[in-house]
Formats: structure tokens, C-alpha cells, sequence
């Protein structure tokens, strides 16, 4: 609609999508390093402040190129939401939970997406595209007010914890000492813990993160788009065509996390074995899914495909997702943020790419061109999941960086 309106070409539109993600990614090593050091609440807090506000600028834009640079200014600001938000898992869930912690948080994604992709369009069809975005900062603004109230860095700093849940955390490793103990966890160095980037598992978890990105950008940015161009479905239909896959997205991610944290916990299958399994699930079907799109011949089986293969991401939550929390605790965000802004980086790529296979292929009002564009989902996945597989762990590094960082402190007093 607000390419129509705005007499966007395909490639404009690519560079528009892309501007978000670009300024996202440049402030997620430091957006993780401050959620390490100062708690993830203030940090979230101006991250969603900052979309807010700048959604509601959007509204009132007319220009390619002001809408291109309030998009980057939002990309930058919301930068620091991904490694914070995992940084606030790691200072309340215990690792037993962990998979299911990262999969409730994660079903909110594509509960947000299926919110937005089935009354978005149905909205700005009445009152256009300008007040629904005015709308969307509004709610956002308020959902900051909630957060401010509601949320708490940690456990300790939450005021209405009870004593009885205090002591369940400490007994499940989350926290040292109890109701008893007061006062905020110690922070980590404030040095940037740079040796940790040398693992060949952190890299696993890199590309697995950048592989995840490309496929979900690529999915979530440009199925609309096949379906208006290239399925002649309406803009309010396709919308509603979308709500299947991002409720099966949901709902997949809830049952995920359990399935998971439940196969660990049983013995019969260990915690490394269970991330490599729903890693390979989560790419390998994505992949697939998308391959084989452009042989759909109607608007439900294209649906259909397109159910699974977004659904079938829901399964990384227990796979490369939750790695970051294996890995490290102390150095959860800074790990987090290294990670997203590689992710970030493919995510940037994605809609050029997209655009540039699609003029290739003669249009995107041709099935032929969209073939491209989803068989380098199924490569993008092949990809990931052997990187991922050969080289991951779920061995905490955290204590061989502090061994490290001592060692090289007692090795300066000498000199």
C-alpha cells in the first residue's frame, strides 16, 4: 500500500526494508554490553520507547528518503532489544527451563506478526496507512508504560518476588544466597571479553544465527508480495491468507521449548544432541518449505507451504537460540550482540538480493523469478545446519574467560 502510494519500484522498496535492519545492526554489541553491565530493563525500555516514537513519525512522512533515514534512526535504536532481552532470561530462568523460557519469549514474534499481518491491512484499508501507523506507535508507547512498571532486571531488583520464589531460584542455580542475600548480581568485567569470538561453538551459533535471519527476513519481508504479484491475491486477502502461518509459528513455539527441555531432562538424550536434532528440524523443513513454493498452484497451497515453512522455525528456539545461554551467562548480551548484528547483516542482504533475483527472473509478477528467491532459502539452510551440527557445544565458556582474564592480570602485576 505504501509503495503503491509513494510510486516505489521493487528495488526502492528492497532498500527500504533494508533500512531498518542496517541501523540495527550497529548497536547490538554495545545494546548487550550495557544490558550485561546495567540490567536489560532500561535498556529495553528506550529500545522500544525509541520504535514507538519513531513509528508514529513514519505517519506523517511523505518522502522516500525521510521514511528511508527514520527507518535506519528506529533500526539503531531498537539494536539493543535482541541481546537484552536474552540477558534478561539469564538473570531469571534456570537452565533446566531454558528452552521453554526462549520459546514463550520467541512465540511473541510471530504473535506480534499475527496481530499486525491480519489487522494491519484490514485497518489501513479504512482509515489508510498514515493513521495505522500513528495507531501502532500509540500501543507501542503504552506497552513501554507497562514495561517500566511491571518489569525488573533480575530477580532481586523485582519488588513483588516472594521469599518462597527467591529460594526456588537459588536452588535451581539462578541466584546465590537466597531471600537472604541482598543487592544487585555483580557485574561482569567491563572489559569486552573478545578471546570468547575464537570458539569454534560460538561460531556455530554465529551461523546458524545468520542463516535463521536470511530465511526469516526473506519469508516475513517479501510473502506478501508473492502473493499480490505473483497469486493476484488481494492485499486485505493475502493478510488474511498469513494469519495460518504466524499462528502455527506461535503455537509451535510453545510446544517446542517443552518438548525439548523435557527430552534433556529425561537422559535419554543429551542437551548437546538436542540442539543439533531441532536445529536441522528448523532449517532443513524451512528450506524445503520454501523450495518447493513456486510449485503451488492456488493461493491455500501456497498457504500451506508457507505454514510449514515458517513454523517449522519455531524449532530453533531449542536450537541455536538457546545455545547463547549454554555458551555464557555473565557475558550472555555481549555473546548476543556479536551474534544479532552478523544475523542483522544477512537480514540487510536479504531484500536487495530478493529484489535483484526477482528483476533477474523478469518480475515479481513471475513465478518463474520467485523460484530463485526461495531455492536460496533451501541453500542458505543446508548451509546452517552443517555449520551448525559440526561445531557446536553446550560446554559455559564463562569460567575459562575468567581463568584467562586473571591469568593475564597477575601476569601484568609481575611485570
Amino acid at each position: 500500500v505504501v509503495a503503491g502510494e509513494l510510486g516505489l519500484s521493487i528495488q526502492a522498496k528492497g532498500q527500504l526494508l533494508a533500512a531498518f535492519p542496517l541501523g540495527y545492526m550497529f548497536t547490538q554489541v554495545l545494546g548487550g554490553a550495557a544490558s550485561d553491565r546495567f540490567g536489560g530493563k532500561p535498556v529495553m525500555a528506550l529500545a522500544l520507547a525509541s520504535v514507538g516514537l519513531g513509528t508514529l513519525l513514519l505517519g506523517g512522512l511523505g518522502s522516500f528518503a525521510a521514511m528511508w533515514a527514520t527507518m535506519l534512526v528506529m533500526g539503531i535504536m531498537e539494536g539493543p532489544s535482541f541481546p537484552t532481552g536474552g540477558v534478561i532470561l539469564g538473570r531469571w530462568v534456570p537452565a533446566a527451563e531454558r528452552a521453554t523460557a526462549t520459546a514463550v519469549s520467541d512465540a511473541g514474534g510471530p504473535v506480534g506478526a499475527l496481530v499486525a499481518l491480519f489487522l494491519t491491512p484490514l485497518l489501513a484499508a479504512q482509515v489508510g496507512w498514515r493513521l495505522t501507523l500513528v495507531f501502532n506507535g500509540v500501543y507501542t508507547l503504552a506497552f513501554v508504560a507497562l514495561w517500566l512498571r511491571l518489569a525488573a532486571s533480575d530477580p532481586r531488583s523485582c519488588t513483588y518476588i516472594t521469599d518462597g520464589e527467591l529460594d526456588e531460584l537459588t536452588a535451581a542455580g539462578v541466584l546465590v544466597g537466597g531471600a537472604a542475600a541482598t543487592g544487585k548480581p555483580q557485574a561482569p568485567s567491563a572489559t569486552m571479553p573478545w578471546r570468547i569470538l575464537w570458539l569454534p561453538s560460538v561460531w556455530a551459533v554465529f551461523i546458524g544465527h545468520i542463516a535463521f535471519n536470511y530465511n526469516r527476513y526473506l519469508m516475513y519481508n517479501w510473502i506478501l508480495t508473492y502473493y499480490t504479484d505473483a497469486l493476484r491475491v488481494p492485499v486485505t486477502e493475502a493478510g488474511l491468507y498469513m494469519f495460518w502461518p504466524n499462528f502455527f509459528d506461535a503455537l509451535l513455539s510453545f510446544g517446542v521449548g517443552r518438548a525439548a527441555d523435557a527430552l534433556a531432562a529425561s537422559g535419554r538424550v543429551s542437551t548437546l544432541s538436542t540442539r543439533r536434532v531441532f536445529a536441522a528440524l528448523g532449517f532443513l523443513g524451512t528450506g524445503v518449505g520454501a523450495a518447493l513454493l513456486p510449485l503451488a498452484d492456488s493461493p491455500a497451497a501456497a498457504t500451506v507451504l508457507v505454514t510449514f515453512a515458517s513454523s517449522m522455525q519455531a524449532c530453533h528456539n531449542a536450537g541455536f537460540k538457546s545455545s547463547y545461554g549454554d555458551l555464557s551467562r555473565e557475558y550472555s548480551g555481549f555473546l548476543r550482540g556479536i551474534g544479532n548484528t552478523l544475523g542483522t547483516g544477512s537480514s540487510f542482504v536479504v531484500p536487495m538480493l530478493a529484489a535483484w533475483l526477482l528483476e533477474l527472473g523478469g518480475g515479481s509478477t513471475e513465478k518463474v523469478a520467485w523460484q530463485a528467491v526461495f531455492r536460496s532459502v533451501l541453500a542458505c539452510s543446508i548451509v546452517g545446519t552443517g555449520c551448525y551440527i559440526a561445531l557446536v557445544s553446550t560446554e559455559n565458556v564463562d569460567a575459562g574467560l575468567s581463568v584467562a582474564a586473571t591469568s593475564r592480570k597477575d601476569a601484568k602485576k609481575e611485570k
